[in-house]
């Protein structure tokens, strides 16, 4: 994983001009249906914060995760506001603290056998009741990549996904798969977390 976040640190900027223009209004839209007014979101995984920014438009109060410094410096520059360098597999965070957590592609550099552990990790700092959303790529394995620097990258089926985030205490809301790319992504829209 240490090699994914190097390039990423590196890469952060041109990363951030290439991906800032694309808006996932269907996800926003599901995501906002189960959040409370100005409710407390973490975007885990936030990159160069541009769901930050789509986030705050919509009223929401968000703090942006991420474990790379440079997509953290990128965001800093771009939104500003509340930003912690963090894991997801271990967040450091308090039990409880967030109405809704947005996890965007985060799970794509994740080793597959520690994605159940960051589920957790997410599961303990959302309230009661309270959405999580989930994307990955579709598709089977996983494997290194060589693009602008060595990135890991670790694809979904579907059920595969769901029985996951279930495991960790989630009850599937919504869900549908995209059909805009050659690798379809899952959207795992609104996982409630169930009622303790």
């Amino acid at each position: 994983m240490n090699s994914t976040i190097q390039t990423y640190d590196q890469i952060a900027a041109e990363y951030a001009r290439r991906t800032w223009q694309i808006h996932l209004e269907r996800a926003f839209d599901s995501f906002a249906r189960y959040l409370i007014p100005a409710a407390q979101v973490l975007d885990l995984g936030c990159g160069p914060g541009r769901d930050i920014e789509l986030l705050r438009e919509r009223g929401y109060r968000v703090i942006g995760a991420d474990l790379s410094l440079g997509m953290l410096r990128e965001a800093r520059q771009r939104v500003g506001g509340a930003l912690v360098c963090c894991d997801m597999r271990d967040l450091g965070l308090a039990a409880q603290s967030f109405d809704g957590v947005w996890l965007c592609a985060a799970l794509l550099h994740l080793p597959r056998a520690v994605a159940p552990r960051a589920l957790a990790e997410t599961r303990c700092v959302l309230r009661a009741t309270r959405p999580l959303y989930v994307s990955a790529q579709q598709g089977a394995g996983e494997r290194w990549i060589e693009a602008s620097g060595a990135r890991f990258f670790v694809y979904y089926q579907l059920n595969e996904l769901a029985a996951i985030v279930r495991a960790a205490g989630f009850a599937v809301q919504e869900s549908w798969v995209g059909a805009d790319t050659t690798r379809p992504w899952i959207n795992w829209i609104n996982l409630v977390a169930l009622a303790e």
